[in-house]
Formats: C-alpha cells, structure tokens, sequence
C-alpha cells in the first residue's frame, strides 16, 4: 500500500498544481527567426538543436535527480530533456501572477505542474517566442 502511494503522490501533486489556475499559461503569437530561436537555445545552456521532448511527472523527477548527480547545466541532463528548462522559464511569470500570495509551496508545485503541461501541449517555437516576449532584450 506505501509503494502505491508512493507511485501515485506525484500525480496528484501534478494534478493539484494544474487546478491551481483557473486557465493554463498562454504562449506568445509572435513568430521569431531561426536565429533568434538558437540564440536564446544556446544562452539557455540547451543541447542541440531546439526542440522539446514531452515530459512526464516521472521524468521530472528523473530530470531533476540528474541535476542533482551531474549538474545543474550537465549535458547528459539537458539532452535528456531537451525544452524543460526553456518552457519552465517560459512559463514562470504567468504562473507567478495568478497564484501570487497562495503561499511558496503552491507556487513551486503549480510551475513545476505547468513545466510539465507546456512541454506536452506547447512546440519548441511556441516556448522559445513565449520565453523571448518575457525576458527577450
């Protein structure tokens, strides 16, 4: 019974951070160059090309023990998952607005919810321009 609770609470906690918003994140319209978009891949510390890899509560969790055992920027761990890091950035300023004074926890839990949400819903053009129109120069 512990092991299947065990299993089962990062689900629900994924679940209860994507009811914290009444609407999910919207990404932005506009529609950068190829260059623009490698260059923010690149400054970001992503491996590759651009693209995104659609990521499981699961994955989270394995993504981020990878962070802890090789590094923060490790290659092994970006390359894994490529576009967590740029659709979690994406993202964090909406998030931040709509549940801003509900307390640190359920803002940490509802970002990493909708990390996950905008790499399974969002393209890697649709993050890399929402990242861009937030913290774009």
């Amino acid at each position: 019974m512990l092991l299947i609770l065990a299993l089962l609470s990062p689900l629900f906690l994924y679940w209860w951070g994507l009811s914290n918003l009444d609407e999910p994140p919207i990404p932005s319209e506009i529609k950068l160059s190829p260059d623009r978009e490698l260059m923010i891949w690149v400054g970001e510390k992503e491996v590759g090309e651009p693209r995104v890899k659609p990521v499981t509560v699961y994955s989270y969790i394995f993504h981020m023990h990878c962070q802890v055992k090789e590094g923060l920027y490790a290659a092994t761990c970006m390359d894994r998952y490529p576009g967590l890091r740029l659709a979690s950035l994406s993202i964090r300023k909406q998030v931040a607005e709509k549940v801003r004074g509900q307390g640190n926890s359920v803002w940490q839990v509802t970002w990493i919810a909708y990390s996950i949400w905008a790499t399974r819903n969002w393209d890697i053009h649709q993050i890399l321009a929402t990242y861009d129109e937030e913290y774009g120069t």
